[in-house]
């Protein structure tokens, strides 16, 4: 499965990137994420509840930070497991600054086995497209907060 875009931010690249680099506002912008763990320098954990179609599944899921190079991009690994199916993944991030705002651009691969890779190669790609709109939109919520805090 691949996905990718681009979603404007009404706000400079720095204060995107200090949002993206929270662990607590990722674990809360991941949607069914019990929040994450850091487990060693860029690397964290977490408990994920996913529902793609008729299957619900609880995954364990370690994601690291790699290729850091602030403030403009890097790249995350995934690696999910539970009695529902595995996922294993890599996309990029990548902020542009652009009109006094900020372009994020991201792209990724996924691959999903298992039951909930049963469902249908087009039930997985719907709802890695509403996850990855509903993790945007939380994402956006953020960045406002902390430019009306800031």
């Amino acid at each position: 499965m691949h996905i990718e875009g681009s979603y404007d931010f009404d706000s400079q690249r720095e204060l995107v990137w200090d949002v993206l680099m929270d662990i607590d506002v990722l674990g809360s912008i991941i949607p069914g994420s019990k929040g994450l763990e850091e487990i060693g320098e860029n690397k964290y954990q977490s408990k994920l509840a996913v529902r793609v179609g008729p299957v619900n599944g609880k995954f364990e899921a370690n994601f690291e930070l790699a290729d850091v190079n602030a403030p403009e991009s890097y790249r995350l690994i995934v690696e999910g497991k539970g009695p529902a199916g595995h996922v294993t993944g890599e996309g990029t991030i990548r902020l542009e600054s652009a009109d006094g705002g900020t372009i994020m651009h991201y792209a990724g691969d996924a691959r999903i086995g298992g039951k909930i890779a049963a469902v249908g190669q087009r039930l997985i790609d719907v709802a890695a497209k509403q996850i990855a709109k509903q993790s945007l939109k939380k994402l956006s919520k953020q960045v406002e907060a902390r430019l009306v805090a800031g």
